[in-house]
């Protein structure tokens, strides 16, 4: 677990001023136990690299076979280790929620095998499940591997997109290293959404409202040692959500984080120190956020401290369950923003393995337990038809900045994908280059997640850029009933 002295020359670096009970559980998890992540090498991978990733609403583990009956959320942020050479993956948390944990926590681990085309299929062998009457977790292994989870990771590993079978996907960075940007960088980013729903008086943090907050947005980081600077960061609600444009509770102009080795590597807390008055197990931290951003500095990934058991941001109203830096929802994906405007017809030209997720809307959170009973979807999906095939979403007209694709049948990807998608780009914003603010997106009646039967469209805002020399797309937007979400890295 590393020196002692090393591990308090630490804790001070990134926890200033805590108290005894919850607050120094929570200081554990800032401070972590693993030491440094594993630095980052050339492609092909030599062994294995761990990711941090962001807590995404829906993510919960259990088993579904007969061999155990428990389920367990995951309310905070987690990692992923992959090792390509020996076909390995693990995904780690240390959760603060109930059951506490004393240090890092594997929930999940398996075998893996990586496809020509660079996606990962992985098989789970071994679930974790806590047991309630002891606070043990128990290692629940399977006869077989349990199959339908899928990852992308980027060259280099420089990060990706996991999903686990029974979660969604969330976007993995190996934060390897602190930022060192003495001259500002530019990042644009979306929100990861949360669930819309109409809500009691519990858990409200877990909504995203597009017309009320921040869908996409950007931001200058720069750094000086340990301290980390956002400045001109500016947020937007979807052109499409009938808003103002602006959120109602916009971020600060300038905020200022600490960086240090943590549990998740090297990334950077906001507001970098936590000051907690009520120890006690039942005290509630405001929530704070942890960026992570790729040794390239082309990749970012924000968690911004949203979860069951924290308290809201102060001189918020109504009161914000997240610390509002970047993204609302449970944080954000961003890319570093290109230096000149991005050829649109190469970006649709290319092929692409990512995935669709859609979090759900829901009438009332009270009625189970959560987040069991929100009706996300998360698809792997593969896009890259530049034509129209016959089989393709029917579009209204034909445009430059097409791209067709999908999921996959049965989330199968040993077949032909479906193209039962289509993403119209649209026209590139003249001062921020790789920033699409007009984006459409047609759903068609065949993909499994449409329950309406029919084919329609929904605008929405993307942002692409390049990492270690290849295509990637975000995108987010919005239809009658709930966002939704598409993650796109150019495969091989």
């Amino acid at each position: 677990m590393g020196n002692a002295k090393s591990k308090v020359d630490l804790f001070q670096r990134l926890v200033r001023k805590t108290s005894l009970g919850y607050g120094l559980l929570l200081m554990f998890w800032i401070m972590g136990c693993g030491g440094k992540t594993t630095a980052n090498t050339a492609t092909p991978p030599p062994g294995p690299q761990t990711y941090f990733a962001p807590y995404v609403i829906g993510t919960s583990y259990g088993t579904t076979d007969g061999i155990s009956n428990r389920t367990s959320d995951l309310t905070a942020p987690v990692t992923y280790t992959v090792d390509d050479v020996a076909g390995k993956f693990s995904q780690t948390t240390y959760q603060l929620q109930p059951p506490q944990q004393v240090g890092p926590q594997v929930m999940n681990a398996g075998v893996l095998s990586v496809a020509a085309n660079g996606l990962r299929s992985l098989g789970i062998t071994t679930t974790y499940l806590s047991d309630s009457n002891n606070g043990r977790y128990d290692a629940v292994p399977y006869p077989t591997p349990k199959t339908g989870s899928f990852a992308v990771e980027l060259d280099g590993q420089a990060g990706g997109l996991m999903q686990l079978v029974g979660q969604p996907v969330a976007p993995l960075v190996a934060a390897t290293q602190c930022p060192s940007f003495t001259t500002p960088k530019t990042y644009q980013f979306i929100t990861i959404p949360a669930s819309q729903a109409s809500l009691g008086t519990t858990q409200i943090q877990f909504t995203w409202d597009p017309m009320a907050e921040t869908a996409y947005g950007s931001v200058d980081i720069s750094s000086s040692s340990s301290t980390v600077t956002f400045q001109n960061i500016h947020q937007y609600t979807l052109p499409s959500s009938g808003g103002s444009g602006s959120p109602a509770q916009p971020a600060p102009s300038s905020e200022t984080g600490i960086c240090g080795t943590t549990f998740f590597g090297n990334v950077t807390n906001i507001p970098g120190q936590l000051v907690i008055t009520d120890p006690g197990n039942s005290s509630q931290p405001p929530p704070q956020a942890t960026i992570g951003i790729d040794p390239t500095g082309e990749f970012l990934v924000e968690y911004n401290g949203t979860s069951t058991q924290v308290g809201t941001l102060s001189g918020t109203s109504p009161a914000l369950y997240y610390e509002n830096v970047l993204g609302a929802g449970t944080g954000a994906v961003g890319l570093s923003k290109p230096a000149s405007a991005l050829d649109s017809g190469a970006v649709v030209g290319a092929h692409y393995l990512g995935f669709i997720y859609s979090p759900g809307t829901h009438a009332n959170i009270n009625n189970g337990p959560l987040p069991m009973n929100w009706g996300w979807s998360s698809h792997l999906a593969s896009f890259g038809f530049s034509s129209v095939p016959s089989s393709c979403a029917s579009v209204a007209a034909g445009s430059s900045t097409l791209i067709y694709g999908g999921d996959f049948p049965n989330d199968d990807p040993s077949g032909s994908g479906n193209c039962d998608f289509a993403i119209d780009l649209g026209t590139q914003d003249a001062a921020n280059n790789g920033l699409y603010p007009h984006a459409t997106v047609w759903i068609g009646a065949g993909y499994a997640a449409n329950s309406t039967g029919a084919t329609y469209s929904f605008p929405a805002v993307a942002i692409a850029g390049q990492i270690k020399g290849k295509y990637a797309i975000f995108l987010i937007g919005a239809d009658s009933t709930q966002p939704w979400s598409i993650y796109l890295l150019q495969s091989n």
